[in-house]
């Protein structure tokens, strides 16, 4: 297992051949894998016949973090990020945000939070803010065809750990712990 090889699946529908591998490495690769949350088969299936789409390859933290930043930068939505605490050494972070008043109900902004890891957060700002659709047509170009799994997916969040931390990052885990 080298870097170059590992390289073509960190491209849309990037795959290796067969034969770029050897036994022993496809078999470090799939019991990598289902450590991640896939079986065999699909490993195999994507790595070497089809390969993946862009949002499998970023991965739904780092797509996340893309577009609040878009949020921030292009359509200037107030959103920070504030410590609100300790939890053992590691200190807590949380995303503040204001949802706009609805008519008629004054001016006055609502200041809210949420916790980009946590199950069901992310989707709930992006209601608050009425950025789904937006965020779907985000997804879309990633390579998320249907709203509705996007709906469904990011309002469960629950993925599969390759899911959550994207192709690219696990193939740089298996270089740091196989490539000498």
């Amino acid at each position: 297992m080298n870097k170059d090889i590992l390289s073509k699946i960190t491209v849309p529908q990037g795959v290796l051949a067969p034969s770029s591998l050897t036994p022993d490495e496809k078999k470090i690769l799939y019991a990598e894998m289902q450590l991640m949350g896939s079986s065999e088969n699909f490993a195999y299936k994507r790595f070497f016949k089809e390969g993946f789409q862009s949002w499998e390859i970023e991965g739904v933290i780092a797509l996340k973090v893309s577009f609040l930043n878009w949020l921030r930068t292009e359509e200037k939505v107030f959103l920070e990020v504030r410590c609100v605490g300790e939890r053992g050494d590691v200190s807590v972070y949380r995303h503040f945000y204001r949802v706009p008043p609805k008519a008629g109900e004054g001016e006055s902004f609502d200041e809210r939070q949420f916790d980009i890891n946590r199950p069901g957060d992310f989707w709930r700002f992006l209601g608050d803010i009425e950025y789904r659709q937006r965020f779907g047509n985000f997804m879309y170009a990633h390579g998320m065809r249907a709203y509705h799994t996007v709906m469904k997916r990011f309002a469960a969040d629950d993925w599969r750990e390759w899911e959550r931390i994207g192709i690219r990052q696990f193939a740089e885990m298996l270089t740091d712990k196989y490539c000498k």
